[in-house]
């Protein structure tokens, strides 16, 4: 049997559960090289997505996922929040920093954004676009809540042995 890769770039609408998904799986395969241990929730806990569980510091993490960089007003209060989202999912980047810590670096690099429509209309602001990469200011206050996977999937058994089965066309999977 084979499985044809799944691309989620760009799934809106009825597949963004289905990239939520994608997503928490990611972000999570990240959070393990660093000691965490990720649960996900049925539904949002606290404003959470996920619980990340610390395996030496004891500490869990109420975690929001998201597919960008996003400011909300509905967590500005909440000081134990955390949001997770990729920097380029292409290269296993992603940041987990508390919420009200991501406002004060937007309000320091990227105050537009405070300004704009949608965060005064739709009390969000969120980056999709990547307008967030093209801020140098906000790229380098952020580096130290960056986590990069270590990985690849060379070095997982099961793929080394399906690679050379696939290789030696002797086992058909």
């Amino acid at each position: 049997m084979e499985f044809a890769h799944i691309s989620y770039e760009g799934g809106t609408g009825k597949r963004s559960k289905e990239v939520e998904t994608y997503n928490f799986h990611k972000a999570a395969a990240v959070l393990a090289e660093y000691g965490f241990d990720c649960i996900r929730l049925a539904d949002d806990w606290q404003g959470a997505d996920f619980l990340a569980f610390h395996k030496e510091s004891g500490q869990t993490l109420r975690v929001q996922l998201k597919a960008s960089l996003v400011v909300d007003k509905r967590y500005k209060d909440d000081q134990d929040l955390y949001m997770c989202f990729p920097l380029d999912k292409t290269m296993g980047n992603w940041y987990l920093i508390r919420h009200s810590r991501l406002l004060e670096i937007v309000r320091a690099h990227a105050p537009k954004w405070l300004e704009s429509d949608r965060w005064k209309k739709q009390d969000h602001y969120f980056s999709y676009t990547g307008g967030y990469r093209r801020s140098k200011a906000v790229l380098d206050a952020l580096e130290e809540f960056s986590y990069r996977a270590r990985y690849d999937h060379s070095g997982f058994r099961e793929c080394a042995t399906i690679e050379k089965r696939k290789a030696n066309a002797s086992v058909s999977l």
